[in-house]
């Protein structure tokens, strides 16, 4: 370069810096925003995979929600990542532990399943701002009197008790949760069969749980109830029964525009009508989300696409001896090369409501799908009632963030 080059240079003081256009970011999100391919998702009790989701990580990179510049409106989830994969739900299939079977699964759609893509709301969850408060007021819908106490130092959970033994514990992480336990006995009878035949109708019951849910003013509405027995008590030394005290249980599922959660009210009344025990959340429902769902049958390709990702396709079958111990006289057999096959169809689905963290600590409930169908392996056993689940909304709208330390996941995330 010559001197008067130089010089001429020295005049502007950003001429030996490099070019940036002044709208790079929205250049940026323009081109991220153009569609993604399809992600793989599934969850089964194994390490899962993040396929995909490139839209959303390139909008996303720092708080919960980030909304699209030129999108239809809706914001990116940032879901905090799992702590632990649940397994695939079957009754004949208990959970696996660390020895889980090492298997591979083709994943089919029915001629049931329709291919019309379903639509279900999001809700952020609304939850109290002072634990302490929500504690006291909480016991005091119950009859407990008493200063909340911080049992852990952290402001996480609250107990709150009474002189006669009461207690209404609340835990104030991730949704909160309530627990009301009475030293209450009610009438105490003589056997177990004396103890149950003593109690309330369902009806009346019922009746006095919606009276306390009114009270405790969240707005719930309710499922039909699933009632049961339970008595407890004291026994002799020879092990029968010395006093036995019976409770009628009532269990339901939160509902939130009729869709079914995963957030459970369980009360149980003693023969006296009297509640000797509760427990349930603390929130209000915020107001509807509609973000787009993926079809039920692009979830079940999906499925698949995870397998491959984690088994990848292996054709060299491995000869092995067979009997003589392996010597001359042993004959040979071809086994296929990879985990063995577990072919499962899926019939059918429903949708519900799931708890989820985002990143930035704030609990939504979001729509998952549930697929039921039959499963059948190599071995030629099979499951007709086998159950999966997978997060239903759209990946394009989700991002899946690592779990901090504290943090704890609800809810299913697939990919």
């Amino acid at each position: 370069m010559s001197d008067f080059e130089d010089r001429l240079a020295a005049l502007d003081p950003v001429a030996h810096q490099p070019y940036q256009h002044q709208n790079l970011e929205s250049m940026i999100a323009r081109v991220t925003q153009m569609p993604a391919t399809s992600k793989g998702r599934v969850w089964r009790n194994f390490q899962l995979k993040f396929v995909g989701a490139a839209v959303a990580s390139a909008l996303l990179t720092s708080g919960a929600i980030a909304t699209f510049s030129n999108g239809p409106g809706f914001a990116v989830l940032a879901i905090q990542g799992v702590n632990n994969s649940p397994a695939a739900q079957s009754p004949s299939a208990a959970p696996k532990s660390a020895m889980e079977v090492y298997e591979e699964f083709n994943f089919s759609a029915g001629s049931e399943l329709g291919t019309t893509t379903p639509s279900n709301s999001s809700y952020a969850l609304q939850i109290p701002s002072n634990g302490s408060s929500e504690a006291s007021r909480v016991a005091g819908i119950f009859g407990v009197s008493g200063t909340p106490v911080d049992t852990n130092g952290d402001g996480s959970y609250w107990t709150v008790s009474d002189v006669a033994g009461n207690t209404l514990n609340y835990q104030n992480s991730t949704v909160p949760q309530w627990n009301f336990t009475s030293v209450s006995s009610g009438a105490v009878e003589s056997t177990e069969a004396a103890a149950v035949s003593t109690l309330p109708d369902h009806s009346t019951v019922n009746a006095l749980v919606q009276s306390y849910v009114s009270k405790l003013g969240y707005g719930f509405s309710l499922s039909s109830p699933t009632f049961s027995t339970s008595t407890s008590g004291t026994a002799n030394a020879d092990g029968s029964i010395k006093t036995a005290v019976g409770q009628s249980d009532v269990t339901y599922r939160v509902l939130v525009n009729g869709v079914s959660s995963d957030q459970l009210l369980s009360f149980s009344v003693d023969s006296n009508d009297e509640v000797v025990a509760a427990s349930g959340p603390a929130f209000t429902v915020g107001s509807a989300q509609n973000y787009p769902l993926e079809s039920p049958q692009a979830g079940i390709s999906a499925l698949n696409k995870v397998q491959q990702s984690r088994f990848p396709t292996n054709t060299s079958p491995s000869t092995v001896p067979v009997g003589a111990n392996g010597g001359s006289s042993a004959t040979t057999t071809t086994v296929p090369s990879g985990p063995p096959i577990v072919d499962v169809t899926l019939n059918s689905y429903s949708l519900s409501l799931e708890t989820y963290q985002l990143r930035d600590g704030s609990m939504w409930l979001l729509p998952i799908y549930t697929y039921a169908g039959g499963a059948s392996n190599s071995y030629g056993t099979s499951s007709t009632s086998t159950t999966w689940n997978e997060l239903a909304i759209d990946p394009t709208y989700v991002k899946v963030s690592a779990a901090s330390p504290s943090g704890i996941t609800h809810g299913v995330v697939n990919y």
